[in-house]
């Protein structure tokens, strides 16, 4: 008997502890280029399937755009685009890159500089392994063929799904909530079979629309189906406070809600869950990871020169040098 489907403990715990005296990295890590995402709680992993969860005008998609765009200069990442077509989803990639208005360059409404930063990003782009696949009908079945090909072609690494209720099977009679634990189980699958990273959008219920004051969503609300939260390896929801007229943050400093994205870590099986937090650009078209809202400050370098020679100008004699 050759039990070619297993591996002794032995031969693993000595691979931990050569990789860590070696000092090697973890090749299965992938930093998800938000600095204080990646420092707080570790990014994705291969073979992981994670959950990014929120209800509309939250910023899903174009927050998972942010993170593909971060991503692709690396990593070969197919994207199932069944929300947005390839051209509005490009056209968001080129928005994030170049921080003009999506509107703009959908409506071709540019200045010859704005023309000139898109060309600089799609050359970019060209040496990019990222896929976007537009199938017309969102069967899990062809989905995960897709996936298998784009693995054997182009190694890829990242599979992006926007998003996870416009999926189906075909033929499921036990009801949507068990066909959704279904696909959620395939995916699952799919990630530790092929050594990759699965990101999953969901839709969260209408129960953080009538929830009391604060609208932060949980757990509970991922929509259709309570094996999400148990299938799934890490589970992050997104908050705006913004947007439900929530001017304060619920923190001791009372900090301004103004541009803010929370980020919920509420499922992470190899750490720990907290709040992640990123501040949305004016046009939309980019969130930023900061350490935690009132922290951060802005630092102009044209005034260096400044600390370097103070200026007293104003002031009329050497007696009045406040030093």
């Amino acid at each position: 008997m050759n039990p070619t489907q297993s591996t002794s403990i032995s031969t693993l715990s000595h691979e931990i502890v050569q990789n860590i005296e070696n000092k090697e990295e973890n090749k299965n890590l992938i930093p998800t280029g938000f600095q204080y995402l990646d420092e707080q709680f570790g990014g994705m992993s291969l073979g992981e399937l994670v959950v990014i969860g929120g209800r509309p005008a939250m910023g899903k998609s174009q927050f998972v755009i942010n993170l593909v765009s971060n991503i692709c200069d690396t990593e070969p990442t197919l994207f199932f685009s069944f929300d947005l077509t390839p051209a509005t989803f490009t056209s968001r990639i080129l928005s994030n890159r170049t921080g003009i208005a999506v509107d703009k360059i959908i409506q071709n409404q540019l200045f010859d500089s704005d023309v000139n930063l898109i060309k600089v990003s799609a050359k970019q782009l060209e040496n990019c392994k990222l896929f976007v696949s537009d199938i017309g009908v969102s069967n899990i079945s062809q989905t995960i063929e897709i996936i298998k090909e784009h693995v054997e072609l182009y190694n890829t690494k990242i599979v992006v799904i926007d998003y996870l209720q416009l999926l189906g099977i075909g033929k499921y009679n036990s009801g949507r909530e068990a066909e959704i634990g279904h696909i959620c189980r395939v995916l699952k699958m799919c990630a530790k079979e092929l050594n990759i990273c699965i990101v999953l959008l969901s839709q969260l219920s209408r129960a953080v629309e009538v929830r009391g004051s604060s609208k932060k969503p949980q757990l509970s609300d991922l929509r259709d189906s309570g094996s999400i939260e148990q299938i799934a390896d890490k589970v992050w929801l997104l908050y705006r406070p913004e947007y439900y007229m929530i001017e304060e943050l619920d923190d001791d400093e009372f900090t301004s809600s103004d541009c803010i994205l929370m980020l919920i870590v509420a499922k992470n099986k190899n750490g720990k869950i907290g709040v992640s937090y990123f501040k949305r650009n004016d046009n939309f078209t980019e969130f930023h990871s900061i350490k935690k809202p009132g922290d951060s400050f802005e630092f102009n370098e044209n005034r260096l020169s400044e600390l370097q020679k103070p200026s007293f100008k104003g002031l009329n004699n050497e007696n009045e040098v406040p030093f």
